[in-house]
């Protein structure tokens, strides 16, 4: 996959996602998932192709912009659970989620009706119990300095937005300063 591609297929998902048919959407989603997994199983291929995978990564969250809620429900399951396999793509999910969150709660407002950010918001902060545990698994046993980066940066951006719950009555604050 190179640069150009993925910039065409980047314009394709923003500006023409919804006049393609069903079982094309499927396929592109499945397509850019799977180079997603395995760009960021292993990380030698992390290394390698990590312009790319920034890139698949942003292109992913364009067709969450457009799929998730209502066409991708277990999204959140599955990255979650994905997360929890391997620590490499760990820290790739928490980017993706950090990506997310960053779009739906801060670059949106130009891009999407206030229907579809509400709905996004609300999905995310129903949701918020999973990425919570992801990144409680993530401080009690990651070994990787990125992955850990990745999941702080990640909790930087949940902060505007999460149910205050999460901050003063879990083990987050203990967990960030003891890790």
């Amino acid at each position: 996959t190179d640069s150009g591609s993925l910039a065409t297929l980047e314009t394709c998902v923003k500006q023409r996602w919804k006049v393609l048919p069903p079982d094309q959407r499927e396929a592109i989603k499945s397509y850019i998932v799977n180079i997603i997994v395995r760009y960021s199983s292993d990380e030698e291929a992390l290394r390698r192709t990590k312009t790319q995978l920034g890139k698949l990564n942003l292109i992913l969250v364009q067709i969450l912009k457009h799929e998730w809620p209502h066409n991708w429900k277990d999204f959140i399951p599955q990255i979650v659970e994905s997360g929890k396999t391997n620590e490499t793509l760990c820290g790739n999910n928490m980017q993706i989620l950090k990506l997310l969150s960053e779009e739906v709660f801060e670059f949106s407002l130009k891009q999407l009706t206030s229907k579809k950010i509400d709905d996004l918001k609300e999905r995310l902060t129903e949701e918020f119990q999973l990425i919570y545990q992801l990144c409680e698994f993530v401080m009690q046993n990651a070994k990787n300095v990125l992955t850990l980066q990745t999941t702080l940066q990640c909790f930087l951006r949940f902060l505007f937005w999460i149910p205050l719950y999460y901050v003063f009555e879990t083990q987050l604050i203990d967990m960030l300063l003891h890790k």
